[in-house]
């Protein structure tokens, strides 16, 4: 479960129709004001009302929805069976936003970016006017498809979906990407055995960052670093580069950094990092312990990928600056 400062909630941002609607509770208050002598007890609950009113009115229009979508995309040469489930499902996601929702496109006007923020969220390469909070029922399958001129055996992948999903909310635009070298020019999605992972992360605003590695079954929180125990997150500071797992000389304060180095046994294999930021505080999910091996290598702390997707979608839930962006690395073993 995650949760948020009451604190930081009540900073949440109110549009211009909001406002309006304040200014004319204020108004009739201040006629109350006006029209009589006030106690202190009378006086507090006044101004609690008025600093419920903006939140009230924010988680009004931020109203979460069911959706469900499906679509369908053939299996290609050069991609595993998981990894055409998994874009058909980003698909069909995409297929149950647009339905409820609608997509922008490059040519809107009404994308915009202020003040380092942006009211759009990125699903399977789409700009999109929602966030998918949780799936509630998803279900796969594979219909035959006639064979093409060339009799090469097509497979496809069908997935069908239901879920959550909520108007976007004005958050930062954030600049993340995985690094082979602890510099900005070393941006890379590939990676050899044993090579060495680096990220770098940009924020307009100050917040909390985590970063997550899922291995399909199970996955494991990068950041913060081991030796910081069971802090939930790393404090970021707006329009700062960070570079992460840099050692010994780091950019994160004066915390010595976990090294850390891809490994897999296998020809080559698909991980997926989550880059996790929110402008509020959030509570981390419960972890196994990190490991030392035989040979000094730290295996770090972990939870199953199922657990871990569930505390995403509680986290989407309760708060709206919170965002995930995922990285998609291949490891190969040559």
């Amino acid at each position: 479960m995650c949760t948020f400062s009451a604190e930081r909630q009540l900073r949440i941002g109110i549009n211009s129709n909001q406002a309006l609607k304040i200014a004319e509770v204020v108004l009739n208050l201040m006629a109350i004001f006006n029209s009589m002598l006030l106690t202190k007890r009378y006086i507090g609950f006044i101004l609690i009302t008025i600093g419920i009113i903006p939140i009230a009115l924010n988680a009004q229009s931020l109203k979460t929805v069911s959706v469900e979508g499906e679509a369908q995309t053939r299996i290609e040469n050069n991609e595993t069976r998981e990894q055409a489930k998994e874009r058909a499902e980003e698909l069909a996601k995409l297929d149950a936003i647009q339905k409820e929702f609608g997509s922008y496109v490059e040519q809107n006007t009404d994308i915009h970016v202020e003040d380092g923020k942006v009211n759009y969220n990125i699903l399977a390469g789409t700009k999109m006017k929602a966030d998918w909070i949780r799936t509630t029922h998803i279900k796969f399958s594979y219909p035959d498809q006639p064979a093409d001129k060339t009799k090469e055996k097509i497979i496809w992948v069908k997935c069908t979906i239901e879920g959550e999903a909520r108007e976007i909310a004005s958050r930062a635009n954030i600049e993340t990407f995985a690094l082979r070298c602890p510099q900005k020019e070393c941006k890379a999605s590939d990676f050899d055995n044993k090579q060495s992972l680096y990220l770098y992360f940009k924020s307009p605003v100050d917040g909390y960052l985590s970063v997550f590695l899922d291995e399909g079954e199970i996955t494991r929180r990068l950041l913060p670093y081991d030796q910081m125990d069971n802090q939930s997150a790393v404090k970021v500071k707006g329009d700062t580069e960070y570079i992460f797992f840099e050692k010994p000389k780091g950019t994160y304060e004066s915390v010595n950094a976990d090294e850390l180095e891809l490994y897999t046994t296998k020809p080559y294999e698909y991980n997926t990092l989550y880059v996790v930021f929110s402008e509020q505080p959030f509570v981390k999910p419960i972890l196994e312990n990190s490991l030392t091996t035989d040979n000094n290598y730290i295996i770090p702390k972990n939870l199953p990928s199922t657990d871990f997707q569930e505390w995403m979608s509680n986290c989407r839930a309760a708060s709206a600056a919170f965002q995930d962006k995922k990285l998609m690395i291949r490891i190969n073993k040559k």
